[in-house]
């Protein structure tokens, strides 16, 4: 069972800053995650996220302060769905322009780089993508409607993402098509 399947259970019951912590910055440690939220901006953007949706319903004052951390996210350049189901082990190396609708489902160990967007294709069509464990999605990437990225899929840089993506396979053009099944292991830049 991939973590994207029991997202709603055990991986969103408290905040997993700490596979957070070593998937952007490699290290552990209250001391290694107070220089990583002023150092790695990937990491500060995902704890924000993650308080905002933690505090969402829990204090009296909650949904205001979920307001003011979302809008402190957008201020980065970047906007996350309070709605969005997130694994733990996000990875964005730069997370300007980043956009992730209500409804996205992200698995553990998955990387987005700058300018992504996950959402649905038009505003009154149900369904946003659900990107599986340790997936890439490269600069530029739109995935929108109700598909999946399969497991260690790779979407090229500028990728238009309409239809599913098999498991480690790497799709690329507008609109993408899969290019290479079986993707080497995890490719980064």
């Amino acid at each position: 069972m991939s973590s994207v399947e029991g997202m709603s259970g055990k991986s969103q019951a408290g905040i997993p800053w700490r596979e957070d912590l070593m998937a952007n910055t490699g290290r552990s440690g209250v001391a290694a995650a107070f220089v990583a939220m002023l150092t790695s901006p990937g990491f500060a953007v995902i704890t924000t996220w993650r308080i905002a949706r933690m505090l969402r319903f829990q204090t009296r004052w909650g949904h205001q302060i979920t307001w003011l951390l979302v809008r402190a996210l957008m201020r980065r350049g970047c906007y996350i769905s309070v709605l969005a189901e997130i694994g733990p082990g996000l990875i964005l190396p730069h997370p300007t322009g980043v956009v992730i609708g209500e409804g996205a489902r992200i698995g553990r160990s998955v990387m987005l780089y700058h300018n992504v967007t996950l959402g649905r294709r038009a505003w009154d069509e149900p369904g946003c993508p659900t990107i599986e464990d340790d997936a890439v999605i490269y600069t530029g990437a739109v995935i929108v409607g109700p598909i999946s990225i399969g497991a260690g899929a790779n979407v090229a840089a500028n990728a238009v993402v309409t239809r599913d993506v098999p498991p480690r396979s790497v799709a690329a053009g507008a609109p993408a098509r899969v290019v290479r099944s079986e993707a080497p292991d995890r490719m980064r830049a």
